[in-house]
């Protein structure tokens, strides 16, 4: 059976979900079409959607026509909304398009059909509410040929198979020798987006919905997909659903997919579903079990989803009630974040405050409300402030290192610009032979990371990240170190190099009335616009053009008082361009690079059995790998290592300890005769180990707890005592967990219980878990062998410095769960 993925795109009130739901019932899926203004319709299922009259959340279903199955995916038709349409959109075979009839192509509609025409999506074009347009379909079609195609195609006009056959020349051809077309070359023409068949009707009336889906059915290829797993992740829902599509192969229950095992395989037919025992290349899918796979992620052969071409360019703290402290609510805005990545999360430890990214005014209500309902927190945000981004001028090249005691890591990695809007891009160019294939993908999985860059700390962009060399030790290297040499490689590379700073710019429409033209034309020169008169309508005037974002974000205010209420501003869409004042918005930033902990330039070298600090210009004088000939083209710049025996005499000493400067004077020892009689050699007994606990990062980290403490924090952090008590008396080790009391000011000193031989320690007022979890460590390095379990990379280098080894939150929970389900069985695990 064909399988078709179809999703209904347009503007807002275009009638969306009217038209799925006349399709649901043309193809006698339902028995009676729901209505968005009677809160009835099958996708419109959440509660802030029906008081709204919108979609906020695209939404799933499916039916059959024609011998074919059809998953259709509805998207939000609101501005605000619209990175969730464009996440949709890399899942679809065909896309319909829905105009209104009453109002023809509108802005938002221009900015759905650039990202179709990126996506390079074949495009069916429906015009819905005819039964109330005052406007003709001759009319309509050259609204439509104007603002979108030439090649649009009213397949109701008797004169089609003419227009048809101008597309190109196979079909000029067919016609002329034939009188008709072959649907293969309609299908191969439309697939490369060389003509878009229109159709008109009423969705509620349910008229034209029939022949739409002919349409489909007809047009669409029968796809052929590879024998090999891929699958590509396009939605994650609130409660933890990985929605897919599989692109190739088959999927069943307890499948193990990216090192992530799958629990159940779900069929979604609006808010219901069914359990598969297996999904097929072309199904539509959600994914249940304890998944951490993220939007837009590609699964088995798929390659992760390419930079989004809407974003949200602003930027809002969030305002909390007094006495709420933000890490409460940190763990459901990673939630958040998972689901929508486009939120672009950030907590800022200086100021204890959370910052995120929203399109609108409708988005932050909906955030809001969300937010209230699940933590019981009612939030505020400031005012929205621009979203710089950063990306790099020339190519450049960087060298990061990581050695502290007990650890080894040396990444080479070589930067390049892109083209606008391209994002991130990560390749694999080493070129040291001996490297293992785990380790280069180690390296791989640290450079996909938010990189910041080096003038604001915006995030980077447009850069090709080239992995070229590395270097690990057999015994002490981790994949810790790899991610923090790659790191440290790529801010390295950034803070030599020229980087440019870009800020986003509208694509705008302004329409004024002629009296108030020459007022609107003087403030666009002064807000540095670039603009032109496009047309004249009736009395108005219409301004096409581009400005930046933070000089136009009160405009539509000022345009009223200029017009006196009858100018309107309408921002088509959000493109970055280099920043015209970059001195002046660097200055303001105050960002200082080498003062950012969380992304350092720097590298970390090893002498005398302690690791010390070697600031960005520094660090090519210290590295193990030296390029021995570059060769500099226009478009590459090749580095080929070649390491002879006393240069890998030399890495092997730095790796065991030695790292002696060897430019010192020599002093010679004065020869004396061996004494040969035998001395008993004392052998150093092994240390006890000893586990440190960071316990909020535990709570806020463990998904058998983050659920517990947002509903009862005191019942989590017993829970977590519970375990780690059980977890102690099994492994017969000592445990120390650590609770942040920093903000309290009844805890003047610090307080420490012990329970059974847990010792469990409260901080003082003022003082950081971090902070003692540190001065710990050096008090019980030489009695013990440490282990901190934490999530938190500001203390990583403090405890690897000091001879500790670091366990994630994750690792932890699964050790603690497998060892009290051993020991004490279920009835009795604290979970």
């Amino acid at each position: 059976m064909k399988k078709i993925t179809i999703g209904i795109l347009a503007h807002v009130d275009a009638g969306k979900t009217t038209c799925i739901e006349s399709m649901l019932y043309t193809s006698h899926e339902i028995k009676k079409a729901g209505r968005v203004d009677h809160q009835d319709s099958m996708l419109d299922y959440d509660v802030q959607e029906r008081e709204r009259g919108i979609t906020i959340y695209s939404k799933q279903t499916r039916f059959q026509w024609n011998g074919c199955e059809i998953y259709v995916i509805d998207t939000p038709g609101h501005i605000d909304f619209s990175t969730e349409m464009e996440r949709s959109l890399q899942v679809l075979d065909l896309a319909i398009l829905l105009i209104n009839a009453q109002d023809g192509v509108q802005a938002h509609t221009e900015t759905i059909w650039e990202c179709l025409t990126r996506y390079h999506i074949p495009t069916i074009i429906f015009v819905n509410k005819m039964d109330i347009s005052f406007r003709t379909q001759d009319e309509l079609m050259a609204d439509l040929e104007k603002k979108l195609s030439d090649n649009c195609v009213d397949m109701d006009g008797a004169d089609h198979e003419e227009k048809l056959a101008m597309v190109n020349d196979e079909m000029l051809n067919a016609y002329s020798e034939k009188g008709t077309i072959p649907l293969s070359l309609l299908q191969e023409s439309l697939y490369k987006r060389e003509w878009f068949p229109v159709y008109f009707g009423s969705a509620l009336k349910h008229e034209g919905i029939a022949a739409l889906l002919d349409a489909v059915t007809d047009l669409a290829f029968d796809r052929e997909y590879p024998d090999e797993f891929g699958a590509r992740v396009f939605k994650i829902n609130e409660d933890g659903i990985v929605m897919v599509k599989i692109t190739g192969g088959m999927l069943r229950p307890k499948d193990v997919v990216n090192d992530e095992k799958i629990d159940q395989i779900r069929s979604y037919s609006g808010e219901k579903y069914t359990l598969l025992h297996q999904a097929q290349a072309g199904d539509v899918v959600g994914l249940k079990g304890n998944l951490s796979m993220r939007t837009g992620q590609g699964l088995g052969f798929e390659k992760d989803q390419q930079e989004s071409l809407l974003s949200a360019c602003l930027e809002y703290d969030l305002l909390l009630p007094a006495g709420t402290d933000a890490l409460m609510l940190w763990p459901y805005c990673e939630k958040l974040a998972r689901e929508d990545p486009q939120l672009q999360l950030t907590y800022h430890e200086h100021s204890k405050t959370i910052s995120l990214s929203l399109m609108g005014e409708v988005q932050k209500e909906i955030l809001q409300k969300k937010i209230e309902e699940q933590t019981g927190i009612h939030v505020g945000f400031t005012q929205g402030k621009v979203v710089f981004r950063e990306t790099i001028e020339n190519e450049e090249y960087g060298v990061g290192h990581f050695e502290p005691l007990r650890h080894y890591a040396e990444v080479h990695v070589l930067l390049d610009p892109l083209p606008a809007g391209s994002g991130i891009r990560i390749v694999n160019e080493n070129r040291i032979e001996n490297l293992s294939l785990g380790w280069q993908q180690q390296i791989m999985n640290a450079l996909h990371y938010r990189h910041r860059g080096v003038l604001t700390g915006s995030e980077l962009t447009d850069v090709k990240i080239c992995f070229i060399a590395a270097r690990g030790n057999q015994k002490h290297t981790s994949a810790q170190d790899f991610s923090q040499a790659a790191r440290r490689a790529v801010r390295q590379a950034l803070r030599k190099g020229r980087s440019i700073l870009l800020e986003p710019y509208y694509e705008f429409e302004i329409g004024t009335p002629a009296g108030s033209l020459s007022r609107v034309l003087y403030e666009l020169d002064q807000m540095k616009a670039d603009f032109e008169i496009s047309s004249s309508e009736d009395d108005m005037t219409i301004i096409r053009g581009k400005g930046a974002v933070r000089l136009f974000m009160n405009f539509q205010s000022s345009l009223y008082a200029l017009t006196k209420g009858r100018g309107r501003f309408i921002p088509r869409s959000i493109s970055y361009g280099a920043c015209r004042e970059q001195a002046q918005i660097v200055e303001q930033s105050g960002y200082d690079p080498d003062s950012d902990l969380r992304n350092p330039t720097g590298s970390v070298f090893c002498a005398q059995g302690s690791g010390y600090y070697v600031p960005y210009d520094e660090v090519e004088e210290h590295m193990h790998l030296h390029p021995l000939e570059i060769e500099n083209t226009t478009t590459y710049k090749a580095v080929r290592y070649t390491i002879n025996d006393e240069e890998a005499k030399r890495v092997f000493e730095m790796t065991s300890g030695r790292n002696q400067n060897e430019k010192k004077k020599v002093i010679p020892h004065k020869k004396v005769k061996a004494d040969l009689s035998f001395e008993e050699v004392k052998i150093e007994p092994k240390k006890p180990q000893c586990l440190i606990v960071d316990g909020y990062n535990m709570i806020y980290s463990w998904s058998s707890l983050k659920d517990l403490a947002r509903v009862d924090y005191d019942a989590a952090r017993e829970r977590l005592i519970d375990a780690l008590s059980n977890y102690q008396g099994y492994k017969g080790i000592e445990v120390y967990v650590v609770f942040d009391a920093y903000r309290r000011a009844e805890n003047p000193g610090v307080r420490n219980e012990i329970r059974g031989k847990l010792n469990i320690v409260f901080t003082k007022y003022g003082q950081t878990a971090d902070s003692y979890i540190e001065r710990l460590v050096h008090d019980l390095k030489k009695k013990y062998s440490l282990i901190v379990a934490t999530s938190d990379g500001l203390i990583q280098n403090a405890i690897l410095a000091q001879g500790a080894t670091r366990l994630s939150a994750r690792e932890l929970e699964g050790r603690v769960m497998r060892t009290n389900t051993i020991a004490f069985g279920h009835m009795n695990n604290p979970f």
